[in-house]
């Protein structure tokens, strides 16, 4: 087992991986809130922080996996320890609750990137060089003639 999981016990193992669901469900809603404000810096600084705990998770998953073994051992858990059986239930819902997250941030980011695609491409026939800049303000070029180009 690697990631400092070699001594801990199975209960302990599974509060890591609660706290790191936890954690990441606070960090997928960060993530949605940049993404509604147009933050990212916000944005980048939670998906950071994801992959930090994402994998302190997976190496928590890991060193559960191997200390269950096989599906046998695990159903027999319920009986030889009911707190470590509790806490188990608690990651798999937290699990499913975090891909059902994970995907509703997928979706909308998906349409938030579609709709400034659409945007962009409307701006464009009408004034070229229209463009997002690093702080996802939009800048266009002023229009060339009087008259000419678009207006607000």
């Amino acid at each position: 087992m690697d990631g400092g999981f070699a001594r801990a016990s199975l209960t302990e193992i599974l509060e890591v991986e609660r706290d790191c669901c936890a954690r990441l469900g606070e960090l997928i809603e960060g993530e949605r809130r940049a993404v509604a404000g147009r933050n990212l810096g916000g944005l980048l600084a939670a998906v950071k922080e994801r992959e930090v705990v994402q994998a302190l998770w997976q190496r928590a998953l890991a060193a559960r996996t191997a200390r269950l073994g096989a599906e046998a051992e695990r159903a027999a858990l319920g009986t030889r320890d009911p707190e470590a059986a509790r806490l188990l239930d608690q990651v798999r819902t937290a699990a499913t609750e975090l891909a059902r997250a994970q995907r509703s941030n997928a979706a909308i980011i998906r349409g938030a990137l579609g709709q400034v695609c659409d945007l962009l491409a409307t701006l464009r026939r009408e004034q070229p060089g229209s463009r997002y800049d690093g702080h996802a303000a939009l800048t266009a070029p002023l229009p060339h003639a009087p008259g000419g180009g678009w207006s607000a």
